[in-house]
């Protein structure tokens, strides 16, 4: 509302309505840029920026440069002021990132679950109950050429990396949601090995643990991850299953 008024008094005082009709589109653009891409919101910002000043010759008028700048200022601050907390699959919740999926699955059972997750190899401590099952993953590997992900691509810690967590699944008509928590993993992280197992949350969030951290919201990182868990979390029909 606040931005609305600003640049209402500039229709009535300072640009033409042509100008009026641009500022408003930048005003719902730059909102979009914290949409379309929340990690580096400025390149996108500053091409904006450069064309504006082109097209109304701002750089001729102080009036008006100082005018739009005051907008694009106020919208700028809003988007670097969101915070980044999903990418994919993962979000934090509660000061903890974790991995969330729903699945849809016609006449899909605990039962059948339980079943299935009970003879994957990566799986300890199958537990069934009346909605759903618990297990836990254990030092699960990335696949990374399987996702058509190159070696010099690929990060040393998923390359290298087991990753482990408490899997609770719940079940409902035609549907399954698959949430993992406590995500853990031992690897060769660039600067350190670790041997034993640490949490995921102190090295893919920042700002404790309320934020994700940018050098892992990639499609090599935790996109590759989210692909992997995603891969290993679906329920599979074997040959005897209708």
């Amino acid at each position: 509302m606040q931005i609305q008024m600003q640049i209402s008094q500039m229709k009535c005082t300072q640009i033409s309505a042509e100008e009026y009709k641009f500022l408003i589109w930048i005003s719902v653009d730059l909102r979009g840029l914290n949409l379309r891409n929340q990690r580096e919101p400025f390149p996108a910002t500053s091409t904006l920026l450069t064309s504006v000043l082109i097209i109304f010759d701002l750089n001729k008028n102080p009036m008006k440069k100082l005018m739009f700048m005051l907008v694009l200022t106020t919208q700028i601050s809003f988007v670097t002021t969101a915070q980044n907390v999903s990418f994919g699959n993962f979000k934090v919740v509660e000061q903890e990132i974790i991995y969330q999926q729903v699945f849809q699955q016609d006449s899909i059972t605990p039962a059948a679950l339980e079943k299935y997750y009970a003879a994957q190899t990566f799986v300890t401590n199958v537990a069934a109950r009346a909605d759903g099952v618990d297990f836990e993953i254990t030092d699960l590997i990335v696949d990374y050429k399987k996702f058509q992900f190159s070696q010099v691509g690929t990060p040393l810690i998923i390359q290298t990396g087991k990753y482990s967590g408490k899997v609770s699944v719940g079940v409902r008509e035609g549907k399954y949601r698959v949430t993992m928590k406590a995500i853990q993993f031992t690897g060769n992280i660039g600067y350190k090995t670790i041997s034993s197992r640490e949490n995921m949350t102190n090295y893919a969030t920042i700002k404790s643990a309320t934020e994700l951290s940018q050098t892992w919201c990639t499609p090599s990182m935790l996109g590759l991850l989210d692909k992997a868990f995603t891969d290993k979390a679906q329920f599979k029909k074997g040959k005897d299953d209708w």
